[in-house]
């Protein structure tokens, strides 16, 4: 046998790789890595040529292989089913990198938008520029109850998540301006803008490209107890101001439950295209 001193003991073996000593013996009872050498007073001793194969089976535990499969692979290892194992993985793992990228989006936006809330000028009609986006667009004709309208808000989450297409924000709905009366209005859309980043050639086909341009807006801190009224609001200044506008309002939700406690009590910005 080698010298001894050519060989890790458990606890530096353990050390290198930053792992408790049970780590190594409880690898060594489930059969998928033993130490090089037990001598005939028990003590383990790993050579330097099992530093790479125990890194690959720290790397398969923290993808959250199960000690199972790694045993199943040890048991019935060649180079073919490395190859079968590892190429498996490499797709997890760039599943894992989309779904991280997406989740550095999500919370850059939620960031940028939580920041816009802070500052916004609640209760104050204002002139804003809005950038050309894509959105997604599903039609509303339900009555305008609560009812109703939580299940067509989860129908158009769901044709987005069918779609694989995410978006950063909260989901929007579309007032159409001659939908607004004295004591009521209408949605007749929801829409979930959607990152260009984020859009391939197949999904472009279920995208509005909405123009930006010049906007009338106004927020508001109560929720959604006086859209009717800021509707009216926005509409009233245009007619003042001899301003034209368009043809939809836009009702976004700035500050949400993960800012606010409690609907009455989201950030919601009315907005509609205005010339003039």
């Amino acid at each position: 046998m080698k010298s001894k001193k050519t060989y890790f003991t458990t606890g530096e073996f353990a050390k290198i790789f930053d792992v408790k000593k049970q780590t190594l013996f409880h690898y060594d009872s489930c059969g998928i890595f033993k130490p090089d050498i037990i001598d005939e007073n028990g003590y383990r001793y790993y050579s330097f040529t099992q530093l790479e194969t125990f890194a690959i089976i720290r790397t398969l535990r923290d993808l959250g292989v199960h000690i199972n499969e790694i045993k199943e692979h040890m048991d019935n290892r060649s180079p073919e089913a490395l190859i079968e194992l590892l190429e498996s993985k490499k797709k997890e793992i760039d599943q894992k990198i989309e779904s991280l990228k997406w989740s550095r989006i999500y919370i850059n936006k939620k960031i940028e938008e939580t920041r816009s809330g802070i500052l916004a000028p609640v209760d104050e009609i204002i002139f804003e520029n809005a950038e050309d986006q894509f959105y997604v667009i599903t039609d509303y004709e339900g009555i305008d109850d609560e009812k109703n309208i939580m299940e067509a808000v989860g129908e158009h989450f769901a044709f987005c998540q069918r779609m694989n297409l995410y978006s950063a924000y909260p989901i929007g709905a579309l007032i159409p301006r001659d939908s607004v009366s004295e004591d009521a209005y209408k949605y007749s859309q929801f829409y979930s803008v959607i990152e260009p980043s984020e859009i391939s050639k197949h999904q472009s086909e279920e995208l509005t490209l909405v123009k930006g341009g010049r906007l009338l807006a106004i927020y508001d801190n109560h929720g959604y107890a006086n859209v009717l009224e800021n509707c009216k609001k926005l509409i009233d200044y245009a007619a003042k101001n001899n301003l034209t506008l368009g043809d939809k309002f836009y009702e976004d939700v700035i500050l949400d439950d993960l800012s606010t406690e409690g609907y009455y009590n989201y950030l919601v910005k009315l907005s509609i295209h205005v010339d003039g």
